[in-house]
């Protein structure tokens, strides 16, 4: 089951950490734009989704561990994969922003060092 946490953490005044904690990992699903584009980014267990809802052309997934950099220039999350074009994604609220690098930075850090 998908849900939208971002009108639900701001509707029962949860933090996306409190969220991440209640649920399944690959349930987290968040507004955000890429310029024109108007979409869902989506944490899912072993990859990172952008589902454009403007143009699916400009739909993507990487792998975890085939991100190469994730960064907070100004107002955004950027994600530059090791192949490809990298991904500027904009957010309404700066914190929330922040929040979700930081689950990513996580899973990034997990990804790379592989299983136990």
């Amino acid at each position: 089951m998908k849900l939208v946490f971002r009108t639900l953490a701001i509707a029962a005044g949860l933090t996306v950490a409190a969220l991440a904690s209640q649920v399944p990992a690959g349930d987290l699903i968040f507004d955000v734009r890429n310029g024109d584009q108007t979409g869902k980014l989506m944490l899912k267990d072993a990859e990172l989704a952008f589902e454009s809802l403007t143009d699916s052309r400009h739909s993507r997934n990487w792998k975890y561990s085939d991100i190469r950099e994730l960064s907070k220039p100004k107002k955004e999350l950027r994600v530059r994969p090791n192949k490809g074009s990298r991904y500027d994604f904009q957010f309404k609220d700066s914190k929330l922003r922040d929040r979700i690098y930081n689950l990513i930075s996580e899973r990034i850090v997990r990804a790379r060092q592989g299983p136990k």
